[in-house]
């Protein structure tokens, strides 16, 4: 069968648009992964600070009270609570994995700078991401898009805190592919 011109021409054009949605889609997909990778770059900050004022890494309540926000704000635009839930839960014990880490590698080298305050300054910079994180992932899933194991080593790639070891970002990218919609 011979193809005219005006096959070509539409064959080459889908082409392009196929080309350039697999674009849009890796783009959304790098800025889930960029999001969460800020999120986690406040951890250092949020150990010093409870380091500087004799705090404990673990704080229940207060991680009860961000999962629980999390999964309101999904829920509220079309994502299935429950796979929030367990997206946010893993990246809370991941959170405090890098305080322990950081805090361990202090004991050796001590740090001399002041922490930025958790109320004022790092709570709030935290809750803005996770609402974007939730935001992004419900417009990204809402298109019909899922994030493919095959991303997994971007996202490895992009999670570049020297705290967050190999198998933190594997239960991390293991999380966020069973985030789905109501």
């Amino acid at each position: 069968m011979k193809i005219n011109y005006y096959q070509a021409w539409l064959l080459s054009a889908l082409g392009f648009l196929f080309l350039s949605l697999a674009s849009v889609v890796h783009a959304q997909e790098t800025e889930i992964f960029q999001l969460i990778n800020e999120r986690l770059a406040y951890m250092e900050d949020v150990a010093l600070y409870k380091s500087q004022n004799q705090l404990p890494v673990e704080d229940l309540a207060r991680e009860q009270v961000v999962v629980e926000n999390a999964v309101a704000a999904a829920e509220s635009i079309g994502l299935a609570g429950s796979s929030i839930e367990s997206f946010f839960s893993t990246q809370i014990e991941v959170a405090k994995a890098i305080q322990y880490r950081s805090l361990a590698d202090w004991i050796s080298e001590p740090v001399n700078h002041s922490a930025p305050d958790l109320v004022t300054e790092i709570r709030p910079a935290l809750t803005t991401l996770g609402d974007q994180i939730v935001a992004t992932l419900a417009n990204f899933l809402s298109d019909g898009n899922i994030i493919e194991e095959n991303r997994r080593s971007l996202f490895h790639q992009i999670i570049d805190s020297e705290q967050v070891s190999a198998a933190d970002k594997d239960q991390l990218f293991d999380s966020l592919l069973l985030v789905r919609m109501q």
